[in-house]
């Protein structure tokens, strides 16, 4: 049985990356390890877990005699690495070098730029994943350098669901980027249109980057055209919170919040006719953005932003809306378009639950990975990325 240890930096679940994780090692076979600062929830999915503490920035560096203590316990046949654009010089790490490794790289982020300042206070910013000190480095990375670090590091197969990522990297001589999407489960249920008493539904942090405040503006136009409509925000908390709260509470009952963890997102997303996700910043949360994906795979018709982390799953006119970040108007506009057109929506719907179905499953992750897995264990080349 092929031994695997997840290398991450900080483990939940309920999180993007997280999520991929749990999956992973639920669906592809062998014994998979976990390896991070901090294991917030989900540790049942592993046969183990080593929790090294630290800093989350700075992780694993510091801690080299921590992290060779447990991957001399777990003795790993490979050692997968989860990170970002960073995590080519992770793999150079000399504890690391006696292991056959695979990196996926979640994202490739950026600092926003300069004309997107104004869409966000800094501090608003920096409580979100916008102004990180990992972001401010590969910003400024050179792509060249990442392609030889990984070289160095004798690791020549990149997984990633950012096409930014793909584009960079898979360029580079000696190097197969393959890209995955991920994020979508098999459920039967299904959204209904409802033309007379319509839910529109945002589920994630309560933080103003991922474009709350423009969701809040963008409904009070919507309730104007559809008198009707409700807003439903299940929210995880987070320090702008009380803000968001107090904003929501000016539209009286035709908004609710729910800031306790609600049991079963995709009940709550198949319950309404409109999803939202209307970020303002390219990697406010990593590619994709998960529960726009969920949201998808129930036939649930969804309205984002033209932000990397959507516009990894989202193609605008083919399987959902997109519309400029901080732009209430053109939100409002395009939750107006699918609450009252019951054929849009149909459309929509339709064509965001193929997209899931065909291109997103967990499945054809768990396929992408033991493919990889077996490529780099054998030394073969695996098959070209997509």
């Amino acid at each position: 049985m092929t031994r695997v240890a997840h290398l991450i930096s900080e483990f939940s679940a309920k999180e993007a990356m997280g999520r991929t994780v749990t999956e992973m090692a639920h669906r592809v076979a062998g014994e998979h390890h976990l390896v991070t600062t901090h294991a917030l929830d989900g540790q049942d999915a592993f046969a183990g877990v080593h929790e090294l503490g630290g800093a989350l920035e700075t992780f694993p560096l510091g801690r080299s005699d921590t992290l060779r203590d447990a991957l001399e316990k777990i003795r790993p046949d490979l050692v997968h690495l989860h990170a970002g654009a960073l995590g080519p010089f992770l793999a150079l790490l000399p504890v690391l070098r006696p292991y056959r490794k695979l990196l996926t790289a979640y994202a490739w982020p950026t600092l926003p730029s300069p004309g997107a300042w104004r869409r966000a206070t800094v501090a608003e910013m920096r409580a979100s994943n916008v102004l990180r000190v990992r972001v401010l480095v590969s910003t400024v990375l050179p792509v060249p350098l990442a392609a030889a670090a990984l070289r160095r590091a004798g690791m020549t197969t990149v997984l990633t669901p950012d096409p930014r990522v793909a584009d960079r990297l898979g360029r580079r001589r000696g190097l197969n980027v393959i890209r995955f999407t991920s994020g979508a489960p098999a459920d039967p249920r299904r959204a209904r249109f409802d033309r007379e008493r319509p839910t529109i539904v945002f589920a994630g942090r309560s933080e103003t980057v991922r474009g709350l405040d423009t969701l809040l503006a963008a409904f009070g136009r919507v309730r104007a055209q559809v008198p009707g409509v409700r807003l439903r925000l299940l929210l995880i908390p987070r320090p702008e919170l009380p803000r968001i709260l107090a904003r929501a509470g000016a539209a009286g009952e035709a908004i609710e919040v729910v800031t306790e963890p609600v049991p079963d997102l995709l009940a709550e997303l198949s319950a309404a006719q409109v999803g939202t996700w209307p970020f303002k910043f390219d990697y406010t949360t990593s590619p994709p953005a998960m529960a726009l994906v969920e949201a998808m795979a129930v036939g649930l018709p969804v309205v984002g932003t033209d932000v990397a982390c959507v516009r990894a799953v989202l193609d605008h006119g083919v399987n959902g809306l997109s519309v400029p970040p901080d732009d209430a108007p053109a939100l409002a506009d395009a939750l107006v378009t699918l609450l009252r057109d019951e054929q849009t929506w149909q459309r929509y719907a339709k064509a965001g639950l193929e997209s899931a179905t065909q291109r997103m499953g967990w499945e054809r992750v768990a396929e992408t990975t033991a493919e990889a897995y077996a490529s780099v264990l054998s030394g073969r080349t695996p098959r070209p990325g997509r």
